[in-house]
C-alpha cells in the first residue's frame, strides 16, 4: 500500500522499535496512574491506528507515524496485563504469568491463522482490518471482565462480615 523501498521500510521498522522502547519506559508511570483505564483504552487506540493505516496507508510519512504509535501502544499491553495479574492474584502470580504466556501464544497462533486467511482473501489491508475489528471488540469485553473482577473482593468482604 505504501510502496516504500527497503530503506524506507527499515526506517519505519526502526521507528516502531524506538517507540516500543519509549512505551516500555513510560509504561510504569502510565499504568500506575490508571491500570484499568489503560487496559481498556490501549486496544481502542490500536483499533483507531489500524483504521488510520487502512485509510491513510498510501502516505509513507503518515504510515510511519501510525506504525510508531502502534509500537508505543503495543509495548505497554503485556506490561499492563502482567501488572494486573500481580495485583489481582499476588499469591498466584507465577501461575497467572504462566496462564498469561499460554494465552498470549494461543492469541498469536489464532491471529496468524486469521491474518493469513485475511491476507489470502483481501491482502495486507484485510489483515489490518481484522486486527482493528478484533481490538475494537476486545475493549468492552476487557471493561466487563475488569469490572466483575473488581467487584469480587467487595462481595467477599461483605460476605465475611457478621450479620
Amino acid at each position: 500500500m505504501t510502496h516504500v523501498g527497503v530503506r524506507e521500510l527499515s526506517l519505519i521498522q526502526l521507528g516502531f522499535g524506538i517507540a516500543s522502547v519509549v512505551g516500555t519506559a513510560l509504561a510504569g508511570a502510565m499504568l500506575t496512574h490508571n491500570l484499568r483505564l489503560a487496559l481498556i483504552l490501549l486496544p481502542l487506540l490500536m483499533s483507531v491506528l489500524a483504521a488510520g493505516l487502512v485509510a491513510l496507508g498510501s502516505e509513507p510519512l503518515v504510515t510511519a507515524g501510525l506504525v510508531a504509535l502502534w509500537g508505543f501502544a503495543f509495548s505497554i499491553v503485556p506490561i499492563g496485563w502482567s501488572t494486573w495479574i500481580t495485583r489481582t492474584v499476588p499469591e498466584d502470580a507465577e501461575s497467572g504469568g504462566g496462564l498469561f504466556i499460554a494465552t498470549t501464544q494461543l492469541a498469536i497462533t489464532l491471529g496468524a491463522v486469521a491474518g493469513g486467511i485475511a491476507i489470502d482473501s483481501s491482502g495486507a489491508v484485510g489483515a489490518i482490518v481484522v486486527s482493528g475489528v478484533l481490538l475494537l471488540l476486545s475493549s468492552p469485553v476487557i471493561a466487563r471482565a475488569l469490572r466483575s473482577r473488581a467487584a469480587a473482593p467487595v462481595v467477599q468482604a461483605a460476605a465475611a462480615r457478621p450479620v
